[in-house]
């Protein structure tokens, strides 16, 4: 079957000079947030967990938390992974983009379960040996722990990568059809949150902000190419659409506290919708539009995104068993303080095997971070 490259796809009419476009800092940022939220929340869970973060701030922060960032980070990569295959069609790339994945996804499977079978009651969900070899057979069909995102992401990758490409549907009739399926979620599939194939059930729920993301792909690239008189009006536009999913966003989040719904709801995904364009369009306004400096340490973290994902949980369940041995028993202190080791405890370690040679063995080659993530295999 013929195909096409994504450059065609995605977004018509763009020159062969648009393809070595320079790296957007505004999705740096977004995707730095998103990542920050996504270590807090696993922070948090963890202090619930242990008894150290109790009642309905604990509940409240969990559910406002988890309603968005996961959708944020899916959105993110649907409009990374758009401009990426417009340089280098997925059809050509899928061996890279899938080792890429599953390699550290593997690895720190493995590295995961056995720290927490070494810690023994330690953990807040102790598992012996027996149950670890058992979760290592089932890595095929049942991730471990955190790392159903990248199983999924996988998927969202593959089914949107092959329906472009080989021209079985344009980016909004991928976004139509994605939306379907989230509704099919929402009905049959949303109270199934465990257990075997749970990334087939979370590519449900979280394709539908994958092919948003491509489908956005198209104006980020025209706003891209604005000048700055047409900054000045497109950023009151962006302004006023913020503003009009914050208030979206308070709604929804308001329904979820007060009738204690789930975010995998219907309310859940209003929530994830809004609070994600709210990030989204806050990060454009002030790094594209008001041309705010992006300090460094945020861009660091934007690119080692893959490499803190992996390695963050060690750190955050470190900090815990640390402070509670000095006998910390604050939770804010708890919070912070898991969160903050938690993103620069694994850039620390991965400086550490690039010192000694080893990030590639542990699934973070350099010369794959070197590259903007916009324009990786």
């Amino acid at each position: 079957m013929n195909t096409r490259s994504a450059d065609r796809t995605v977004i018509d009419g763009k020159s062969a000079a648009d393809l070595h476009a320079p790296r957007q800092a505004w999705i740096d940022v977004a995707r730095t947030g998103a990542l920050v939220l996504v270590v807090a929340g696993h922070t948090e869970r963890g202090l619930v967990a242990a008894g150290i973060m109790t009642g309905d701030a604990a509940q409240n922060f969990d559910l406002l938390v988890y309603s968005f960032h996961i959708p944020l980070f899916f959105l993110i990569s649907g409009l990374l992974f758009a401009q990426s295959i417009r340089r280098r069609p997925f059809v050509q790339t899928w061996k890279a983009r899938t080792i890429r994945l599953l390699q550290p996804c593997l690895i720190w499977s493995v590295v995961l379960l056995g720290l927490i079978v070494l810690a023994a009651n330690l953990a807040n969900m102790p598992v012996s040996p027996t149950d670890a070899l058992t979760s290592l057979l089932l890595l095929p069909f049942q991730p471990v722990s955190i790392f159903w995102f990248l199983y999924t992401l996988l998927l969202c990758m593959a089914v949107s990568g092959l329906a472009l490409e080989y021209r079985f549907c344009t980016a909004g009739q991928l976004l139509f059809w994605s939306v379907v399926l989230h509704l099919a979620y929402l009905l049959f599939l949303s109270d199934r949150q465990s257990g075997m194939g749970l990334h087939f059930i979370r590519f449900s729920e979280h394709q539908m902000y994958f092919a948003l993301g491509i489908f956005l792909t198209r104006a980020v690239q025209a706003n891209a190419s604005r000048k700055a008189a047409e900054d000045a009006i497109s950023g009151k536009y962006i302004a006023i659409a913020v503003m009009l999913m914050a208030a979206c966003f308070l709604a929804a989040a308001t329904a979820l506290v007060r009738y204690h719904l789930s975010y995998h709801s219907p309310f859940g995904t209003i929530a994830a919708l809004s609070a994600s364009s709210v990030v989204l369009g806050a990060c454009y306004l002030t790094v594209s539009i008001r041309k705010f400096s992006v300090p460094a340490p945020v861009m660091t973290i934007s690119k080692e995104t893959l490499a803190i994902f992996c390695m963050h949980v060690p750190f955050v369940s470190g900090t815990r068993m640390a402070l509670s041995h000095l006998g910390v028993d604050v939770a804010v202190l708890h919070l912070l303080s898991g969160t903050v080791i938690g993103i620069f405890g694994p850039l620390l370690a991965l400086k550490w095997l690039d010192n000694l040679g080893l990030a590639a063995i542990f699934g973070f080659a350099s010369e794959q971070r070197a590259q903007p993530f916009a324009r990786q295999p």
